[in-house]
């Protein structure tokens, strides 16, 4: 990075896949990385070699970060148009997978896009007769636009502002399957997706107002609502060294008061820096791994979301032997 006013490099500190995503721009990435999660996904066991009817009773969700048209460069309003005709559609067609075009919805809303897609593919399965959905998300903040947007911003973490966000990047793909279809296949499913809450933080980042963390609390306390008091379980959160999330997280746990025990807190983000749209779906499989593997330190864990414009979510997920 450059600094503007005295054109001096920056250092930051950032986590961008070598090798792999190494001249792509932007889409590209998002191509790259989606693509390699899918592959990596199908080559799983219950995964690999299914029939062309596997497919049409599957559902495609993709979640990517918001249409921001500054770092689109497109006209205004032009962003998500572009996003649907530049990702969505080549994304889709270079799959191969026979999942009917009315099946595919974008979820671009960022950090809780995964929770919302979660939601959505279920609502599909419950009034469409499908029996899974597969949710690719995927993000990157290794964009030079993108960066400097950040970087006007102080959001970016840096020598003289260490409370910023470290750019990284992700690509996660997820297979939902309901239980009677996981059956008929001899497939025993570990994990249960237990409940999914979705809402919104009206004082959120882009309001330039404080956030009180009230959204993201109504999410958790509903799906709190059924879970033994207090939760002393596992928390796979989103918060990237940004003093708003820290600020929002704070409030959170003073509304939630005893609600919450002794959780333990796993930030995703420390490792792997903010990827974004993608950390969602990054916190659901670290949760889902170590629930299947008896790490958790109860049978329940939570996946908790903000995104920086007011879209907020917690997915609960169970051993499912408990």
């Amino acid at each position: 990075m450059v600094e503007e006013e005295s054109q001096e490099d920056i250092p930051v500190s950032g986590h961008p896949i070598r090798g792999y995503t190494d001249g792509f721009q932007l889409i590209g990435r998002w191509l790259r990385l989606a693509q390699g999660a899918v592959e990596d996904g199908l080559s799983h066991p219950g995964m690999s070699g299914m029939p062309t009817s596997f497919w049409r009773k599957t559902g495609l969700i993709v979640v990517t970060p918001p249409a921001d048209d500054e770092v689109f460069l497109s006209e205004q309003g032009g962003a998500l148009e572009q996003i649907r005709e530049s990702y969505l559609q080549p994304l889709h067609r270079s799959l191969g997978l026979a999942i009917a075009e009315p099946n595919v919805e974008l979820i671009a809303i960022g950090h809780a896009g995964t929770a919302a897609g979660l939601q959505h593919g279920l609502q599909w399965m419950a009034s469409r007769g499908l029996e899974r959905v597969l949710l690719i998300a995927v993000d990157s903040y290794i964009d030079e636009v993108l960066l400097q947007q950040l970087a006007s911003h102080r959001r970016l973490k840096t020598e003289d502002h260490p409370v910023g966000l470290m750019p990284g990047e992700a690509g996660m793909c997820l297979l939902v399957e309901s239980q009677a279809s996981a059956r008929r296949r001899g497939v025993a499913p570990a994990i249960l997706i237990d409940t999914i809450a979705t809402g919104r933080e009206p004082d959120h980042f882009g309001s330039g107002r404080q956030n009180m963390g009230r959204g993201l609390t109504a999410c958790i306390q509903e799906v709190l609502s059924g879970l033994p008091s207090p939760f002393a379980g596992d928390i796979y959160s989103d918060l990237n060294g940004e003093q708003w999330r820290a600020h929002e997280w704070g409030c959170v746990r003073v509304h939630l008061d005893t609600r919450l025990g002794a959780v333990q807190l796993h930030l995703p983000g420390t490792y792997v820096g903010d990827v974004g749209a993608a950390s969602g779906a990054l916190g659901v499989c670290l949760a889902a791994h170590d629930l299947s593997r008896g790490h958790g330190r109860q049978d329940c864990s939570l996946v908790i979301s903000s995104s920086e414009h007011g879209e907020v979510g917690c997915v609960s997920l169970r051993r499912c032997n408990a």
